[in-house]
C-alpha cells in the first residue's frame, strides 16, 4: 500500500473521497452499466449508502481520480487492486493511467508484495487494462453480485514486481530526446562515453581503463526493475547520447553525462528538468540532490539553472582523479 494520500500524473490528480463527491459518486453507482462488474456496490445505491462508505475510506489505499478537477472515478489498493470510472472518463485511457500512478508508488516501497485483482468475466475493458499493466490470471471463481443479486464469475489476476517492471518501465520523453531503460546494446557507447578523459574525470565511478565487460555488467545492474537506484539512456534519434541516473535514499542525488559533440543545445537542461518532476512523482520524493566539482561550474550552472540550490562543499574521489577532489553539494525540493 502506497500511503501517499495524493498522486498525480500528466491529466490527473489522484485525492482523498470528500462529501463534496457525494451526487457524482451516487450518480455513477446508479448507472447498472457501471455496477454491474462491482459486486460489492448494491444498486440502487442511496446517499445513505456513499455516508455510510465514507468514513471507511482511507487515504493512502483509496483515491478520487478527478481530471480538471472534476470527479470521475475511483481506485483502490486496499489490499486488492480495483476501479471504476465514469463513462464519459471511460475508453481514453484514464484508467491505465491512473493505474500506473498507484502501483508505481506501491512499488517504489521495496518491501511492497504482489497485488491481487481481478475482473468479472465478459468486462474485456477490465481485463484489457488490468493484462497491459502486468497482470497474469492465476485463477477462476465465483463471487455474489449484490447488484444483480446473483453468482458471477470472477478471473482472479495477480501482479508481481518483476512483471510491473517489465510491463511499465519508465519513459520519458522531450521534444527532442526520450529518456528509457538501458539496454545490453548500450554497453559499448556507455564505455565509450565513461572514459572520455573530459566526461570520465567530472563523474565519480569510472576508471580510465573500464573495460567492455565492466559496461555489460553495469548494464544488467542497471536492468530496470522499478526500483532506485536506477539509470536511464538519453537517446536523441535512437542514439544514445548520454545516461542520467538517480540513487538510493530519502533525498537521492541524480547524475548524468552527454557525449560532448551533443553540448551546447541545451540537451542536458531538457534531460534534468523533465526528469526531475517524473521520478519525485514516480517514487514519492520530498526532494533531490547533487554533487558537481568545482572545477566544473558549467554542470554547477546546468544544476541552478534546474531548480538546485547549492548546500554545502564536500570533498569526494573520482576514478578518474588522482586524489579526492572539492564539489558543490546541491539540493532541490
Amino acid at each position: 500500500m502506497t500511503g501517499r494520500a495524493f498522486l498525480e500524473t500528466a491529466r490527473l490528480v489522484l485525492r482523498p473521497l470528500a462529501e463534496a463527491d457525494r451526487a457524482a459518486c451516487v450518480a455513477a453507482m446508479n448507472d447498472l452499466a457501471i455496477t454491474r462488474w462491482l459486486p460489492a456496490v448494491p444498486y440502487p445505491y442511496s446517499p445513505a449508502d456513499f455516508d455510510g462508505f465514507l468514513p471507511l475510506h482511507a487515504p493512502g489505499r483509496r483515491w478520487a481520480i478527478t481530471r480538471d478537477g472534476t470527479f470521475v472515478g475511483m481506485i483502490a489498493l486496499d489490499p486488492h487492486f480495483g476501479y471504476w470510472l465514469v463513462p464519459d472518463a471511460q475508453g481514453q485511457g484514464v484508467a491505465t493511467e491512473a493505474a500506473r500512478a498507484v502501483l508505481a508508488a506501491h512499488f517504489a516501497d521495496p518491501q511492497a508484495g504482489d497485488v491481487i485483482s481481478g475482473y468479472l468475466t465478459g468486462n474485456a475493458a477490465s481485463a484489457n487494462v488490468l493484462g497491459k499493466l502486468g497482470f497474469v490470471p492465476v485463477g477462476q471463481g465465483r463471487v455474489v453480485s449484490r447488484a444483480l443479486g446473483a453468482e458471477v464469475e470472477h478471473v482472479d489476476m495477480a501482479l508481481t514486481r518483476a512483471a510491473w517492471a517489465m510491463a511499465n518501465p519508465l519513459v520519458i520523453d522531450t521534444p527532442r530526446l526520450r529518456l528509457d531503460p538501458l539496454t545490453p546494446a548500450d554497453a559499448e557507447p556507455f564505455r565509450a562515453l565513461v572514459t572520455t578523459p573530459d566526461i570520465g574525470r567530472m563523474l565519480f565511478i569510472f576508471p580510465p581503463d573500464y573495460s567492455l565487460s565492466d559496461a555489460q555488467a553495469m548494464m544488467a545492474q542497471n536492468r530496470w526493475a522499478g526500483t532506485r537506484p536506477l539509470r536511464l539512456a538519453i537517446r536523441q534519434g535512437g542514439r544514445m547520447i548520454g545516461t542520467i541516473g538517480l540513487g538510493a535514499g530519502d533525498l537521492p542525488d541524480i547524475y548524468y553525462f552527454l557525449a560532448p559533440d551533443c553540448a551546447g543545445q541545451g540537451l542536458m537542461r531538457e534531460a534534468i528538468t523533465a526528469f526531475c518532476p517524473a521520478v519525485r512523482r514516480h517514487f514519492g520524493l520530498s526532494g533531490l540532490g547533487a554533487k558537481v566539482f568545482t572545477d566544473n561550474p558549467a554542470s554547477a550552472h546546468l544544476l541552478e539553472s534546474c531548480g538546485f540550490v547549492r548546500s554545502g562543499v564536500d570533498r569526494v574521489h573520482s576514478a578518474q582523479r588522482a586524489s579526492p577532489h572539492p564539489v558543490w553539494l546541491y539540493r532541490q525540493g
